[in-house]
């Protein structure tokens, strides 16, 4: 199941509007933690984004400029060892979880499919466009009128485009709809039920959603049998084994049978997680387990974002986290709070932005006036820009320099900076840091390694490129402290480059 709600990212180099919106969600596949080396940190001045990963690969983009001169981005994607499997060339980008579309800027757009290390393009048949990865081997396309059909993993065309819309498959069903009525497909496009719904949610929990003509929901099963009559006035997904449904006007959860589980009734009710539900009563929340068991009382004014069993709940406009037991974990304390990702969620408070994990514990917290941008990237480090300069936090708090290492001589002789602007990040201000190309010690002979010495090779073309397109920025404001910073990191990359190119000759 997909849930678009988010708070806008706060892009590397750019200044971004903060805008929390309510929405629950799954659970997260645990990212491994990767190394952190100095071609990593590289990567930040490479790249002005850099994005979580997803299936072993993470979106990034670079800054370019078209003919007219207007500054744009274009969009690629790495793997975990920080390659560009998917060159910076692209339009756009959209992270599937069946795959990877992307969209040249010419509008054709592609399909990729990275399993196993392996990026694999799927032919598109001739006027076909793709509008999404691959789902239980379907993929779904559209025709030059925007009829809808689906494709499979070799590219044949296996359910031909009659729809007006079309959904992707779940458990093995799809939602389709033409002339204004939905229904469920098979994989083969068999339909399972007529297209007879006014609406139909994607199949979850073996159940599918559907709202007949009288705006009333019900529940039909994967041959396609109503087994939950329309009989509710709002429903949603089935949850483990229940679902909140409105009847009457008043909320409760329903079992897979229609009967509710308990004879309470709310006048809101929505769905954290599996075993963690909420509910409304006269302008408060709390919430209930699956069997509607009061696990808090209705205290809450808003309960917002939930993720990684974390919810985000606000009480006299200050904001904090229940976990999945309903327990208040993280007080009403922050300003404003996004979800959690990969155990670590970002907050404001008292004019300060960090992140915190799920104990509560502040990894940092920064002035807000002190950087102009900041984000935590897809690999394990949180950066921000401050004044030009490049800061690093390792996921402990601690400020790392270029070869991923903790600084605490450099802290030391930045701390004056910022404790003029009254920092409170564990143990002080944080280290800029200027990446740097890892070589091994010379030892003053030559290794000959014609791989290695060609790898050096590309490393220090792609500097000597960053380094002119810096340059050429750099005429354009010339008071750029960050762009100065960038050329040196740059210069110092390629001299390094040029001593490994030689020991390896």
């Amino acid at each position: 199941m997909k849930h678009a709600t988010v708070w806008t990212r706060l892009l590397l180099g750019s200044v971004t509007l903060l805008l929390l919106l309510p929405a629950c969600g799954g659970g997260e596949k645990k990212q491994e933690k990767i190394e952190i080396t100095p071609y990593i940190l590289n990567l930040h001045l490479k790249y002005s984004f850099i994005d979580n990963f997803e299936d072993g690969l993470a979106r990034v983009m670079m800054k370019t400029k078209t003919e007219s001169g207007r500054e744009t981005g274009v969009f690629g994607c790495i793997d975990e060892k920080g390659h560009e499997v998917i060159p910076c060339i692209y339009e756009s980008v959209y992270m599937e979880p069946g795959g990877v579309l992307v969209s040249p800027k010419e509008g054709d757009n592609k399909l990729f499919v990275y399993r196993d290390g392996t990026l694999q393009e799927f032919p598109m048949p001739d006027g076909l466009e793709p509008q999404g990865g691959f789902y239980n081997g379907r993929a779904r396309v559209h025709d030059e009128d925007f009829n809808y059909g689906y494709i499979d993993t070799e590219g044949n065309l296996v359910v031909p485009c009659r729809y007006n819309s079309a959904d992707d498959f779940s458990e093995g069903l799809a939602v389709v709809e033409q002339n204004w009525r939905k229904g469920y497909i098979d994989v083969d496009g068999n339909e399972v039920t007529p297209l007879i719904y006014c609406n139909a949610m994607e199949f979850y929990n073996g159940l599918g959603c559907v709202q007949n003509e009288e705006g009333l929901y019900g529940y039909v099963d994967a041959t396609g049998r109503e087994v939950i009559p329309c009989q509710f006035e709002s429903a949603d997904f089935f949850y483990g084994d229940v679902a909140p449904v409105c009847l009457d006007g008043s909320y409760g959860l329903i079992d897979k049978t229609g009967r509710f589980v308990s004879a309470t009734r709310y006048k809101s009710m929505g769905v954290c997680t599996s075993n963690l539900f909420y509910y409304g009563e006269d302008g408060l929340y709390g919430f209930v387990d699956a069997r509607q068991n009061v696990l808090t009382p209705a205290r809450y004014n808003k309960i917002d974002i939930c993720r990684e069993g974390m919810v985000a709940v606000a009480q006299q406009g200050k904001y904090g986290f229940v976990n999945e037991k309903g327990e208040e974990v993280i007080p009403c304390i922050y300003s404003r709070v996004n979800w959690f990702d990969q155990g670590f969620a970002r907050v404001a408070r008292n004019g300060r932005v960090g992140y915190i994990d799920k104990t509560g514990r502040e990894i940092f917290l920064l002035p807000s006036n002190r950087f102009s941008s900041a984000s935590r990237s897809g690999f394990g480090v949180f950066c921000f820009e401050s004044g030009g300069e490049l800061f690093i936090f390792d996921e402990e708090g601690n400020r790392l320099d270029s070869n991923g290492l903790e600084t605490p001589d450099a802290a030391s002789a930045s701390a004056g900076s910022d404790a003029s602007a009254g920092s409170s990040a564990a143990g002080g201000s944080g280290v800029v840091v200027v990446p740097s190309v890892s070589a091994p010690a010379s030892t003053g002979s030559s290794q000959s390694d014609p791989v290695r010495r060609v790898e050096w090779e590309i490393r220090r073309n792609r500097a000597i490129e960053e380094l002119a397109r810096l340059q050429v920025k750099l005429i354009e404001d010339p008071n750029s402290a960050y762009i100065k910073h960038n050329i040196q990191t740059q210069q110092n990359i390629i001299n390094t480059c040029n001593e490994m190119i030689a020991i390896y000759q």
